[in-house]
């Protein structure tokens, strides 16, 4: 910056705008030489101006981009590590070796951002390793700096197997117990190079910018106000965030170069935004994957319930397309209704596979499900948004339900849909000591109970829904793809 301050200093005494203090006054008893100081101190202030703006604001976004990147690659982690933790704490629990190994090996088959994926239990014995070899064995607890740590999870950067990784170590429980950790090593690769060609294509976009900034002020300096400007406000709404950023080329000349390449970095910003927000796009559709399989597998522990929660948010999500839902609401509706009994996992066996009707004591426990649900979803902020259907599917309309009593509009819309079609499902599946009605006996029973354990409006609506499907006992085992 001073060699480039030097020459332009060398060009303008070239052309003698410097003037001389041995000069004499002028015909109206001015110096030229002054006033041309004035002028280079202008020019000298605007440039200054502007490779402040320009390098501080590629700085700031640069920074901002090295935090995101950073940030979305813990986050992917610690997902990762939460998925992982319920079926591992349950696994362990039943002493079932064989499925901690295959959890971890699909894991780190689908997932190709993990380095290393282990399971350790209380000791920090490695009970299952993507390296068979290191089953068996404690494991090496190295330290390095804690990049973020919270009481869900532990992220530090460190050098393992010979190369640097994010370590994410989340704690798993088993009824409010430690009984173990989920420790994911996350590659850095992909980071450190997105990071280089970000930082690199920014700072020469800048400096290009800088180049032609300086040449358009030594040219037009009585001009540059209104463009400059023009080009802060782009830097600010690049740093604020904004998407499709574009300031008007007003000129054909350098200050028109500068402003294309101003245009260029915020495409090349953009581009990078897009690419990360396909990458959130992809890590949302293996949360969401997650989320199936961990219903799936909870449904499982029963052959008689087997299906039920694909079928609740299929028959859910009609419901919700005739409330006139937005795309993200099914979404979520989806999403809850997959996740609405996963309370369930807490239920002894004993009782949730009993083949004869439960006693008053045995029901009082299963009433519970929606409560230990909701603290299997507090564990994890992202799943927060679900916590009112899976704590409410059971509350009835008038106030008789549980576990709260809420009524009316004091239980979540959601909640009200997944209530008729968990009914409806439950009523037309068979169990041991009972064989499942039909639809038609099933929706009587959904009509008889409208404005008492149900909302009039969602039974007229589910009345539609099912007078619209042919074989109203043949409900489609995968939920509707939103």
């Amino acid at each position: 910056m001073t060699a480039l301050f030097k020459h332009i200093r060398g060009r303008l005494r070239s052309k003698n705008l410097f003037g001389s203090a041995k000069q004499g006054p002028d015909k109206r008893g001015g110096f030229p030489g002054r006033a041309m100081g004035i002028q280079l101190k202008w020019t000298l202030i605007t440039l200054a101006l502007i490779a402040t703006t320009t390098l501080g604001s590629s700085l700031v976004v640069i920074s901002l981009m090295n935090d995101f990147l950073q940030d979305s690659l813990i986050k992917r982690g610690a997902s990762i590590a939460f998925s992982a933790a319920t079926p591992a704490g349950f696994s362990i629990m039943a002493d079932d070796r064989l499925a901690l190994d295959n959890l971890v090996a699909k894991i780190k088959e689908s997932q190709p951002d993990v380095a290393y994926m282990s399971i350790v239990d209380r000791n920090g014995t490695i009970l299952a390793h993507n390296r068979l070899s290191a089953v068996g064995k404690t494991f090496e607890d190295l330290s390095g700096p804690v990049i973020q740590k919270n009481p869900d999870f532990r992220a530090e950067k460190l050098h393992r197997h010979g190369f640097l990784c994010y370590e994410i170590k989340a704690p798993i429980r088993f009824a409010d117990r430690p009984v173990g950790k989920v420790i994911v090593g996350m590659k850095t690769n992909a980071l450190i190079s997105t990071k280089h060609a970000a930082r690199n294509k920014m700072i020469g976009i800048a400096v290009l910018a800088l180049a032609f900034g300086t040449i358009g002020t030594l040219i037009l300096a009585s001009f540059l106000t209104a463009p400059i400007k023009r080009l802060a406000a782009g830097f600010a709404q690049v740093k604020s965030g904004e998407k499709q950023v574009e300031v008007q080329v007003t000129a054909r000349d350098e200050l028109g170069a500068l402003t294309r390449s101003f245009n260029e970095m915020s495409r090349t910003i953009q581009s990078q935004k897009n690419s990360l927000e396909s990458y959130a796009q992809n890590l949302e559709e293996s949360y969401a994957a997650m989320v199936r399989i961990l219903a799936a597998a909870l449904d499982a522990r029963d052959n008689y319930t087997l299906g039920h929660s694909a079928r609740v948010a299929w028959l859910s999500l009609q419901i919700g397309q005739k409330l006139g839902l937005s795309r993200q609401e099914l979404k979520e509706l989806e999403m809850a209704c997959f996740l609405h009994d996963i309370g369930k996992i807490k239920i002894p066996d004993i009782i949730l596979a009993k083949e004869t009707e439960l006693n008053d004591a045995e029901y009082e426990i299963m009433k519970k499900h929606p409560i230990y649900g909701a603290e299997i979803l507090s564990l994890s902020d992202s799943l927060h948004k679900y916590i009112p259907v899976v704590l409410q599917h059971h509350e009835c309309y008038n106030g008789q339900g549980y576990p709260y009593g809420l009524k009316g509009d004091e239980i979540h819309l959601h909640a009200q849909i997944v209530a008729i079609a968990d009914s409806y499902d439950a009523m037309t599946s068979s169990r041991p000591y009972r064989r499942g009605r039909s639809g038609a006996t099933a929706s009587w029973e959904i009509r008889r109970f409208r404005g008492t354990q149900f909302s009039p409006r969602l039974v007229d609506l589910f009345m539609e829904t099912l007078n619209e499907i042919e074989e109203v006992e043949e409900i489609p085992l995968a939920g509707a793809a939103i």
